[in-house]
């Protein structure tokens, strides 16, 4: 009932088919698990899902269980949840008893639960083997419920307003705008602002999880990226260059990520010469024009030497790199 909005204590007792002490027995536990919180209205208790980010998922999944007629209080207990959790590839009823501990009666219990409630199909009836029906909504909730919290890179700015920037996926800033409402945010390409004191969030929305090296792939062919993002990421020292130079060569861009990184090196010794020269060997024989947006201001001379090094069309700024990377 909470999940589906706050209630008067009195309303629970009067709607609920349970003693009222069995009720206030629940309130409390639901309290002491800090899943709901009370305030007061006039003289009446009211009672409401805590806001954080997990509680709010676990209310979801409450009002999408019953949407599909499935109990979620049998759906949400450990057991269950532990079962649900080994289904993510194919498993016999043995399998799943050694994994989770619990007797073969109930997880054969609990398998059945799952796939009467198409949460799980069969693979095979003789042995059974079930897995994950991946097309359930309720799943793809409940993986967000029990997600746990990552710490993804995040690059600081310092300066007269202090930001950090953060690239996440949608799941991701699911949490953030419940984790960070109080404090100041932005969401990237949104009129979404949130005033805050101390440093803003600057957010940007990525389908897929990156890595470092993948943030530095997905900015080096913007300006930003270029003359300040990729050289804090650079300067973090959180780079695997073998794994950058194998994602730059999947993606043909071995030339230009091993032309900026000569550059860097040139300006300030940010990289090691060694991971440089895996590039060098790998240069590709088509040429590949570094930073098209730039191509209207045309070339500041100092570009020759690059270009010829590692076949680059190079529309760089200098002096913009050389300030990124004093700053970083």
């Amino acid at each position: 009932m909470l999940s589906i909005r706050p209630h008067k204590t009195r309303e629970l007792i009067d709607k609920l088919p349970y003693a009222e002490h069995t009720i206030y027995k629940a309130l409390k536990r639901l309290a002491d698990g800090r899943l709901i919180e009370k305030r007061r209205q006039n003289r009446d208790v009211v009672v409401e899902i805590s806001a954080d980010y997990a509680t709010q998922k676990l209310r979801e999944v409450h009002i999408k269980a019953l949407t599909y007629g499935i109990d979620p209080e049998m759906l949400t207990r450990e057991s269950t949840l532990a079962v649900w959790k080994k289904l993510t590839i194919p498993r016999t009823l043995k399998e799943l008893q050694r994994k989770t501990g619990y007797s073969y009666p109930w997880v054969n219990s609990i398998v059945r639960f799952l796939t009467s409630s198409n949460l799980a199909v069969y693979n095979k009836r003789k042995p059974v083997v079930a897995v994950l029906n991946e097309e359930h909504v309720l799943n793809a909730l409940l993986r967000q419920y029990l997600s746990r919290k990552r710490k993804p890179k995040t690059i600081y700015y310092a300066g007269t307003l202090p930001f950090e920037r953060l690239v996440r996926t949608p799941a991701e800033i699911e949490r953030l705008l419940y984790e960070r409402i109080d404090s100041g945010l932005t969401i990237r390409n949104t009129g979404f602002v949130i005033r805050g004191e101390g440093k803003l969030t600057l957010v940007e929305s990525v389908e897929e999880e990156m890595g470092p090296e993948e943030l530095f792939l997905h900015d080096i062919g913007t300006v930003e990226g270029v003359e300040d993002f990729c050289i804090r990421l650079v300067a973090s020292g959180e780079l695997d260059y073998t794994k950058l130079f194998d994602l730059a060569k999947e993606k043909d861009m071995v030339n230009v990520i091993g032309c900026y990184l000569d550059i860097l090196n040139d300006i300030k010794g940010m990289v090691n010469p060694e991971a440089i020269k895996e590039f060098q060997r790998n240069v590709s024989k088509r040429k590949v024009v570094f930073l098209k947006e730039e191509r209207r201001y045309g070339k500041g001379g100092w570009e020759h030497k690059y270009e010829r090094k590692w076949n680059v069309d190079l529309y760089l700024d200098l002096g913009a790199i050389r300030h990124g990377a004093r700053s970083a």
